[in-house]
């Protein structure tokens, strides 16, 4: 066989993969997520190429479905990109394969604080609301990594509050993802903005695992009353520890 011939044959076959792969069905997407994800697609219609899926959050036993379809379309101008979109999203988010691994575009994301209660039980029980904001910047994820302490994710609590208490707003939060001295370490950092209930902690991520260890309590200049009505929260959320409820989160 000629070597024409032999690249002809491979030219045609990589034409057929590529004419597979646009009208193989999006529902395939629904297994390709490892089932440990915080993130699983429970349904979806159209192409890997071009479709739409219903995304639910959480860990496995706590997942809850959003509202609106996640929407992807694959482009090849100028170059090879996905473009998705989802009403909470600020904005198309902008997904584009390269030698080095995958960029991300800078976007903002808004969703209801009720999402937290797919985190843990012990969140859930609190009922929370409020708003979550998050914000990062644009960057490149695969084999190289960021800087040590580079941002690559702020995610804000606002106007918290919980059904468990008629205290509010509980206040405003900020969790501050970093990338950590290690390659595939990110380092997290909850902080306390304002507000009569105070959260503070540190964890990291490593891809294999997670942790958080931090402590919630009533600012001491608070009042009797207050302290009396946040009770049934930091109840909720861990044991206690010297006028101090323990966060430890694995």
């Amino acid at each position: 066989m000629s070597r024409r011939m032999v690249l002809r044959l491979i030219g045609l076959a990589l034409l057929a993969g590529c004419a597979a792969l646009a009208v193989l069905p999006a529902r395939w997407a629904m297994v390709m997520l490892p089932q440990a994800w915080p993130l699983a697609i429970v349904d979806a219609s159209g192409t890997l190429w071009s479709g739409s899926a219903t995304i639910a959050v959480g860990a496995p036993s706590y997942r809850r479905t959003l509202p609106d379809p996640l929407r992807w379309q694959l482009s090849f101008a100028p170059g090879p990109r996905l473009r998705v979109t989802h009403p909470w999203l600020g904005g198309p988010l902008i997904l584009t394969p390269g030698w080095t691994g995958v960029g991300v575009s800078g976007q903002t994301l808004k969703l209801p604080a009720s999402a937290l209660g797919a985190l843990d039980a012990r969140i859930a029980a609190i009922g929370p609301g409020g708003e979550l904001s998050f914000k990062w910047p644009a960057s490149v994820i695969g084999s190289g990594s960021q800087p040590a302490s580079t941002v690559l994710l702020e995610a804000q609590w606002h106007n918290a509050v919980s059904s468990l208490t008629p205290v509010r707003p509980l206040g405003d939060y900020t969790l501050i993802l970093k990338q950590g001295t290690q390659k595939n370490r990110v380092d997290l950092v909850l902080d306390t903005r304002q507000g009569p209930l105070m959260l503070n902690g540190v964890g990291a991520l490593d891809g294999q695992a997670s942790r958080f260890d931090g402590t919630a309590q009533v600012d001491p200049a608070a009042s009797k009353s207050i302290h009396a009505a946040l009770h049934d929260v930091l109840a909720a959320l861990g044991p206690q520890r010297n006028n101090q409820t323990i966060l430890h989160f694995r």
